[in-house]
């Protein structure tokens, strides 16, 4: 994923109208993976969170839904993740102490990712299946039972905790995106498409039939977006949606994970986004950061960046440095830091230039 070739999918990627501008949480925020060795008890917790605070992060992403599904809360839903104490709680209240936004990290279809969460060994027909027949750890979107469960641990979160909103992450087809082929895709493609979704998925990248596979795949996401916001809106309508996204390359013929947030944002569903700046090659990097501001119109869009380099942190800390003003130069509304704990290190000699870009101090000028 850090290789890919940009310059080839100027073409595929269509300029959209600007949208009705959203809520941003701030200009700089940061995943927590909530690690057992970097928060073992409540009191390490709350100094990261003080450190995060100091640093100049404005808004912070706890894990809650994890890949595996799994809760970093008190769940009566799902499994949690053995710890002494509600994590995700002791975030919100010590962020909120400090002035900062919470909105926590969830993911959607991930479910068990390499294995098989206990939901899905319970229910395998939710399992997403792969071309040759086989069973994966992921939700298939074309489930309703399934995306009732998700939407109803969607619901515990926003009714149960001070959250300032949520976001989304792996509201998508598992990669590399040949799925999903279970009965009822291949059933449903096949009776509104008169196509055998198999044949269709290995047509010609941007043929009309591959075409048309795509596009199912993209309303059964879509049909899962507009049920998790609807449901935010219930629980908790104060409360904001926003989502992690590949980026605008993603609508290049050579991808197929079918995560259409360009309909996202027409439909009103994200309050901001932040799409994926994982690049150490600096052309890649810029490339993909000019494109998703000018898909993202006037959506907050915050670039997400990781930390490159640990064997060098001084070239770490640089690269950070210059990815972080490069993302404001090209009009971001902001940067997102994956993750807190991995930048953990660099943070005091980061903090200086977090605190100017959450003073606006970078922000391109109209």
């Amino acid at each position: 994923m850090k290789r890919i070739v940009l310059a080839v999918l100027i073409a595929a990627i269509c300029i959209v109208p600007a949208f009705a501008a959203g809520k941003s949480p701030g200009k700089v925020g940061a995943y927590m993976f909530l690690s057992r060795t970097q928060s073992p008890d409540a009191e390490s917790l709350r100094a990261l969170v003080n450190e995060a605070a100091d640093a100049g992060i404005q808004f912070l992403m706890p894990y809650a839904r994890t890949t595996e599904g799994n809760a970093f809360y008190d769940s009566k839903i799902m499994p949690q993740i053995p710890r002494p104490y509600d994590a995700l709680k002791v975030v919100i209240e010590a962020a909120h102490a400090r002035g900062m936004e919470v909105h926590p990290w969830f993911v959607v279809t991930a479910d068990g990712y390499n294995d098989f969460s206990p939901i899905l060994q319970e229910h395998p027909d939710w399992c997403m299946v792969d071309i040759s027949g086989k069973r994966v750890g992921w939700i298939d979107p074309s489930s309703p039972e399934a995306r009732q469960h998700v939407v109803s641990v969607l619901k515990e979160i926003a009714a149960n905790y001070d959250i300032d909103g949520i976001n989304l992450d792996y509201l998508r087809y598992a990669t590399p995106g040949r799925y999903c082929f279970c009965e009822r895709c291949t059933s449903a493609f096949k009776e509104r498409f008169g196509l055998d979704a198999k044949a269709a998925n290995n047509a010609e990248p941007g043929s009309r039939d591959w075409a048309k596979w795509r596009l199912f795949r993209y309303r059964q996401t879509n049909q899962f977006m507009r049920e998790l916001r609807e449901a935010l809106r219930e629980v908790k309508p104060e409360a904001t949606m926003s989502a992690y996204v590949w980026g605008a390359q993603t609508y290049g013929k050579h991808y197929n994970i079918c995560q259409d947030w360009k309909t996202w944002m027409e439909e009103g569903h994200l309050d901001w986004v932040n799409p994926m700046g994982y690049y150490d090659i600096p052309r890649e990097y810029l490339a993909a950061a000019r494109w998703n501001r000018e898909m993202s119109g006037d959506l907050p869009m915050h670039v997400t960046l990781t930390r490159y380099f640990r064997r060098d942190p001084e070239k770490s800390l640089e690269t950070a440095k210059t990815q972080i003003r490069d993302a404001m130069k090209l009009g971001a509304d902001g940067i997102v830091l994956f993750h807190v704990e991995g930048f953990r290190p660099m943070l005091k000699d980061l903090s200086p230039l977090l605190h100017d870009v959450a003073a606006g101090k970078l922000d391109r000028k109209p």
